[in-house]
């Protein structure tokens, strides 16, 4: 597994979850999970930011934070954490409209959030 994603049988649980931004301001909930084809290992989630007419923003895993997930899973109570701030986050890629994200997708997601690192996928 990498370096924040929960086990498959978890997974799920993303679902709904707050995310928030590493200055702590409220970005938005999980909408879908992108799960990698070949190992089953989290590779991106959508967030829908609002409520009314409410944005989509494409996170591939780099920008979780470590740890984040592993939290939300044994304290349901918890929230996502990002390494980018909320405006970042917000300002992310919309999601692909086939629902399938390639690993180029990833990497432009990751790049519009100034995120370097290659995503994994």
């Amino acid at each position: 597994m990498t370096r924040s994603t929960p086990a498959p049988e978890h997974v799920q649980e993303l679902s709904g979850a707050a995310v928030r931004g590493s200055d702590g301001e409220h970005v938005g909930r999980v909408r879908d999970i992108y799960l990698t084809d070949a190992t089953g290992e989290l590779a991106a989630i959508t967030v829908t930011i609002g409520r009314l007419r409410g944005r989509v923003v494409l996170l591939p895993e780099v920008a979780i934070a470590p740890g984040s997930l592993a939290e939300l899973v044994s304290t349901p109570s918890q929230h996502i954490t990002l390494v980018v701030d909320a405006a970042a986050a917000r300002a992310g890629d919309p999601p692909p409209p086939t629902a399938h994200a390639d690993p180029q997708t990833l990497r432009r997601a990751a790049r519009a959030l100034g995120i370097e690192e290659a995503p994994r996928a």
